[in-house]
């Protein structure tokens, strides 16, 4: 009887194998992976992690089609507990607390489970999942480490970020929380649902007995488009987004959600902070360090796109750029853009900079870029486009 599981972030595939030798230990599963697993002869599948939205994810009838062919399908932790609530109707088993919650209808998207990675290091986790921290919050009121309004902070701020920006040390930092010798942090990272469910899994995957589940007969299952594909790209070839889609994020100040991953290795984030309402890229240490790497635009502008698909927000930037170009580009040569709507263009491209008004903005230039190394040309043409796209 072959054994499949699918993980990563939530249990090192490392742990897997020790806990079940036998099985066959893969990466996080996308599409058309589960497929494969049971063509290839599993009979028992146990997904744990899987892709989210840059890279398609296994679909809910991929699950559903294979349960149905025979195979003991298991499902917890992370993807495999979505999948699991939505498909136990034909007999898929989901295991612990993350699924339960899914099951009772707490969570309504993936985001309480998803977390950024590390592809070279067995997709280990790089940030902390939300069902993580709102469990960890309890324990730490718990534990008499925090408040009840700093739980409550705590919890709107992780709630409100970014997944990958769900890092304890900024969050504490987000949520006023100070922890100088680290004990807050500790207690906080000990707690971890998502890896104790994925260890239940396991061991309740080796407990199934082996009669439950039918061998694959090698037949190959029928994975064409259910529906027209979508181009992400939306028309655009791959050379023309690597020059034009920097400039444009850049530009508008869309990069700052960027910039910690940016200058990884350059700047030691510890103890930074922003003033009033700027945005790090103000900060005097981030400033100098951003504008060396503008000295080397193309490397940047490749780093900079590297980062967007790593934290799979490929196709929201460039349906953006795409939707105001589209606009941009439908416009009569007689529409004219009136000097209340570029003023409104302008200050909001300048609040995206970390700057009060555009006037601000152009009294902190240095020649023709900003402190942080942010050309001004670019964020003119993105003022411009603006502008012409929302008259």
């Amino acid at each position: 009887m072959r054994t499949t599981i699918f993980t990563g972030p939530s249990l090192p595939p490392g742990e897997a194998r020790a806990l079940l030798p036998q099985a066959d230990v893969l990466p996080p599963a996308r599409r058309g992976d589960v497929y494969r697993a049971r063509e290839s002869g599993s009979s028992r599948i146990l997904i744990i992690d899987g892709s989210f939205s840059q890279v398609l994810p296994v679909s809910p009838r991929e699950v559903v089609e294979v349960a149905r062919d025979g195979a003991q399908v298991v499902g917890a932790s992370s993807m495999g507990a979505v999948r699991a609530a939505e498909c136990w109707p034909v007999g898929v088993h989901g295991v612990g607390a993350v699924y339960r919650m899914y099951r009772a209808g707490l969570f309504d998207s993936d985001d309480p489970v998803v977390v950024a990675t590390d592809p070279d290091d067995d997709h280990a986790a790089v940030s902390v999942a939300l069902v993580n921290i709102r469990a960890a919050v309890g324990r730490l009121y718990g534990l008499k480490l925090i408040t009840r309004s700093q739980g409550a902070e705590l919890r709107r701020v992780a709630e409100e970020s970014y997944y990958p920006d769900r890092v304890w040390r900024l969050l504490f930092k987000k949520a006023g929380i100070d922890d100088p010798r680290g004990v807050i942090a500790e207690a906080a990272a000990r707690v971890d649902i998502k890896r104790t469910d994925a260890l239940r899994a396991v061991r309740f995957l080796s407990a199934l007995p082996v009669g439950a589940a039918t061998d694959g007969d090698g037949r190959r299952f029928d994975q064409g488009p259910r529906y027209a594909s979508h181009d992400p790209l939306l028309g655009h070839s791959r050379a023309e987004l690597d020059l034009s889609l920097p400039p444009f994020v850049f530009g508008t100040g869309r990069y700052q959600k960027y910039i910690r991953f940016l200058l990884a290795g350059q700047v030691d984030f510890a103890g930074l902070t922003t003033r009033g309402g700027a945005k790090l890229s103000r900060n005097p240490s981030v400033e100098p360090a951003l504008a060396r790497l503008f000295l080397d635009r193309p490397s940047l502008s490749a780093n900079l796109m590297d980062k967007i698909r790593h934290f799979r927000q490929f196709e929201t930037e460039v349906m953006l750029w795409h939707a105001v170009h589209r606009l941009k580009d439908h416009k009569t040569s007689r529409t004219e853009v009136t000097p209340p709507q570029e003023a409104k263009a302008r200050d909001s491209v300048a609040r995206a900079h970390g700057y009060d008004d555009w006037d601000a903005l152009t009294a902190d230039r240095r020649g023709d870029a900003l402190p942080s190394g942010v050309p001004l040309a670019w964020i003119e043409e993105a003022c411009r486009d603006l502008a012409l796209a929302r008259s």
